[in-house]
């Protein structure tokens, strides 16, 4: 079962990656454009938020319960959580900057419920989405990186 959460939290990244980058292009071109919030940039933005939050709690589970879980996993005799680059990483750097980001886009989606002008939504929500973005790319063991992993499962 860990191995099938894992390859989901994987997909997931990807529809999460694909949804930030057109929330992100979404509230900059309305900001811009200072043109009226839709629906459909709502909608975007709360799917958005859902997949974020679906993704979280699946990290959740393999944070705790995975694999390399913190409840299925012994560190190694003498082996400290922050002197070892892998489970630094999973156990903190990971979750730390994930909670982060979907605190980001949890406030950059809540800005379309203010009642403040509409391009003054778009603005926050552009500089939230933009921020959780960059945030998550930095948390994302990409191939390469000394704890990186496969850009998709079973690869």
């Amino acid at each position: 079962m860990a191995t099938g959460m894992l390859h989901l939290h994987n997909i997931l990244r990807w529809v999460i990656l694909i949804l930030l980058l057109a929330s992100v292009i979404k509230s900059f071109t309305g900001w811009q454009s200072k043109k009226a919030l839709t629906n459909g940039d709502k909608k975007l933005w709360l799917i958005t938020m859902v997949f974020v939050n679906i993704t979280f709690v699946v990290g959740l589970y393999l944070l705790l319960f995975g694999r390399f879980g913190m409840f299925t996993t012994t560190l190694p005799e003498g082996t400290s959580v922050m002197k070892d680059s892998f489970y630094r990483f999973f156990w903190v750097e990971h979750p730390l900057l994930n909670i982060i980001a979907v605190a980001l886009i949890s406030i950059g989606r809540g800005q379309a419920k203010k009642a403040i002008p509409d391009t003054t939504k778009y603005k926050k929500a552009f500089w939230f989405f933009f921020i959780a973005l960059i945030v998550l790319l930095i948390s994302i063991p990409w191939p390469g990186r000394e704890i990186g992993r496969p850009l998709f499962p079973g690869m």
